[in-house]
């Protein structure tokens, strides 16, 4: 169960709850949950009102909230909060979204987690975990948390407005992960995840054609066909060529090959790795920004092919693709 909800279950008085679950959840941000559950208990036996944050010198806040992260920044959030708290909402945590995100130190995230756990009232708490899981499930499409949870105010629900945070904080963080486990997911989760289908059909691709996966300095030196996997952490507007397009965060799969018996495999893929090279084709253009993550090759010369049997994935028309008839040579996959 993650801290905060501790947090929430331990106090009874309404009042005294969102005071501390507010708390816990600033101190929770880049902190792990057992440190915030220990962190939270001590600063609780000195601080119990927003006039003991007014009251208590910042260099004690900061020793009793150490080592959450940040520790320093929050003690700073965590004083002004305080005095806020006793200026504009008679010492008391307002109920409002709009109201609570004007606190120090107070996003969506923070302000929608009060009102769920604290008021038993209805909001969508969006930490990077729900935002992850439900655009790789496809439920929603967006590229922040805020945007989903504008996304998901309008589609999922009210039942599960609540509970959505809980449901997958921990799911998140155990399985569907930023680098899933998709062998610990449960069955029916998998046959119904849009992800684990691509997955399996990506490896399947790579079985029919015989590739295999090589470090970057184990690269064959061998004609035969490619295909790199580039992460991109943010999403990006890309001149190539001709054209600029807006590339989302994510996994780019691009299909070449190099079958001359100078300019073969080694050669072709030791020059996209290069940072210093001259922009030339299109996927050098998408290398300036993103990140080769994992290398395959193929001794059989099946570029167009590949392409083929990768259409099932989002792609970039005409990347790649124009001394062929080929749709695409790049392919999206989300994170």
């Amino acid at each position: 169960m993650p801290a905060v909800e501790k947090v929430s279950m331990e106090n009874k008085e309404v009042e005294e709850r969102a005071f501390k679950v507010l708390l816990s959840t600033i101190l929770s941000a880049r902190t792990k949950d057992e440190v915030t559950l220990e962190v939270s208990k001590r600063l609780f036996e000195r601080v119990k009102t927003p006039q003991d944050l007014v009251d208590i010198e910042e260099e004690e806040l900061e020793r009793l909230i150490y080592p959450v992260g940040f520790y320093r920044t929050k003690a700073k959030y965590l004083k002004k909060l305080g005095k806020m708290l006793i200026e504009e909402f008679q010492g008391k945590v307002p109920r409002k979204l709009e109201d609570l995100i004007k606190l120090p130190g107070v996003g969506r995230k923070t302000g929608n987690l009060v009102i769920t756990l604290a008021y038993d009232d209805y909001g969508i708490c969006v930490d990077t975990h729900v935002h992850r899981i439900c655009n790789r499930w496809e439920y929603i499409d967006t590229e922040t948390p805020e945007e989903s949870e504008m996304e998901l105010r309008k589609k999922l629900p009210k039942r599960y407005w609540k509970i959505i945070n809980t449901l997958l904080v921990n799911y998140g963080k155990k399985v569907c992960s930023p680098t899933p486990k998709c062998n610990l997911c449960a069955e029916e989760i998998r046959e119904l995840c849009p992800y684990y289908y691509k997955v399996k059909r990506i490896e399947e691709v790579l079985k029919k054609y015989k590739f295999r996966k090589v470090s970057k300095n184990n690269i064959p030196d061998k004609k035969g066909t490619y295909i790199l996997k580039i992460m991109l952490k943010n999403p990006k507007n890309i001149t190539y060529g001709k054209n600029t397009e807006r590339f989302k965060k994510g996994y780019y799969f691009y299909v070449g090959s190099a079958m001359g018996d100078r300019n073969n495999l080694k050669r072709r893929i030791e020059r996209h790795l290069r940072e210093d090279k001259k922009l030339h084709w299109h996927i050098d253009y998408l290398l300036q920004y993103g990140t080769v993550k994992e290398i395959y090759v193929s001794e059989e010369g099946v570029e167009c092919e590949v392409a083929k049997d990768l259409s099932f994935l989002d792609s970039v028309e005409g990347f790649g693709s124009s001394d062929c008839g080929c749709r695409s040579h790049l392919f999206y996959m989300k994170i």
